[in-house]
C-alpha cells in the first residue's frame, strides 16, 4: 500500500486531487518515458487553475513528485517540460477560486494531442 501525501484542500476543491489507485498505477515512474519523444509520452493527468496548467506524464506516487509539461499564466507559448511537485500544487490556496483542480474529464492521450502550443522537450 502506498502512502500518498495528504490532501489539505479536498473539501474546498470538491473532489480528490489524486486519482484512484488503479489510475495512479498506470502512470510510468519518473524517468519511465525518457526513451520516447515528448509528443509520444502519454499525459495521464491534467491539473488546472486560473494561474496555470499542468500535464503529468510520469509520477512517483509515494512522494507526489511528477514530470510533465506546465505553463503558468495565460501565455502557453512559455510552457515547458520539467518536474512538478504535486503536493505543493495541492496545498496552494490563496482563496477557493485559486485552487489547483484535477481535470476529472481528462483521458490519457499522447502529449502531441492535448498540450497547448508551447516549447517542446
Amino acid at each position: 500500500m502506498r502512502t500518498r501525501p495528504p490532501e489539505i484542500h479536498r473539501e474546498l476543491r470538491g473532489h480528490a486531487f489524486y486519482p484512484p489507485e488503479q489510475d495512479l498505477a498506470a502512470i510510468p515512474p519518473l524517468y519511465g518515458t525518457d526513451h520516447q519523444p515528448a509528443g509520444d509520452a502519454i499525459v495521464h493527468l491534467r491539473y488546472v487553475a486560473p494561474w496555470g496548467e499542468w500535464y503529468i506524464t510520469e509520477l512517483d506516487p509515494d512522494t507526489g513528485e511528477a514530470f510533465g509539461w506546465a505553463a503558468l499564466g495565460d501565455d502557453t507559448t512559455q510552457g515547458e517540460w520539467g518536474y512538478i511537485d504535486l503536493p505543493a500544487l495541492e496545498s496552494f490556496a490563496s482563496g477557493p477560486d485559486q485552487l489547483v483542480r484535477r481535470d476529472l474529464h481528462h483521458q490519457p492521450v499522447p502529449a502531441r494531442d492535448c498540450l497547448p502550443h508551447g516549447r517542446s522537450r
